[in-house]
């Protein structure tokens, strides 16, 4: 008897096991699947062709050195110097591509290390570097003015490698 007990309670303690996994693969997939609609319903909202660029994302260490080719990405290395992050894409087109975000650099790490500015990102000039069209430069706007930064800081050139 004791046997048959302990088996019973084998059998519903991996039953437990099993649904407690099923329920937590549920909550992960739901909001996997929550992330994937909201980023094909902001991808959608900017229209794309074959002639629209990229931008050259210098973001981690795997694309430090050459970039890798990205539309609307939601954080930027724009330089050495400066990064964008949370970045909500209101325009792409084959001119031009406008973001707001938040905005962190070297240049202002004394009051954006902890709380990054706010402005507006641009992206322009495009050139075909290796057989891609890619955005070369980049202009920043801090929403309530520039202050004392340095317009250098917040205007600049894309690194245009490639991947």
């Amino acid at each position: 008897m004791k046997r048959t007990t302990s088996i019973a309670r084998r059998h519903k303690t991996a039953l437990g096991a099993a649904l407690a996994c099923v329920a937590v693969l549920g909550t992960v997939a739901t909001a996997t699947g929550a992330q994937a609609a909201t980023a094909s319903e902001h991808t959608a909202s900017v229209a794309r062709t074959n002639s629209t660029p990229y931008v050259m994302n210098h973001i981690g260490e795997e694309h430090a050195d050459k970039g890798k080719a990205e539309r609307s990405p939601e954080a930027l290395v724009l330089s050495e110097f400066t990064s964008a992050g949370n970045l909500d894409w209101k325009e792409w087109g084959t001119k031009k591509a406008v973001a707001t975000g938040e905005i962190t650099g070297m240049w202002c790490l004394e009051t954006c290390q902890d709380k990054p500015l706010k402005g507006t990102l641009t992206l322009s000039d495009p050139k075909t570097v290796n057989g891609k069209k890619v955005f070369s430069s980049f202009t920043l706007k801090l929403a309530g003015g520039n202050g004392a930064y340095d317009s250098e800081d917040l205007k600049g050139k894309q690194h245009l490698a490639t991947t």
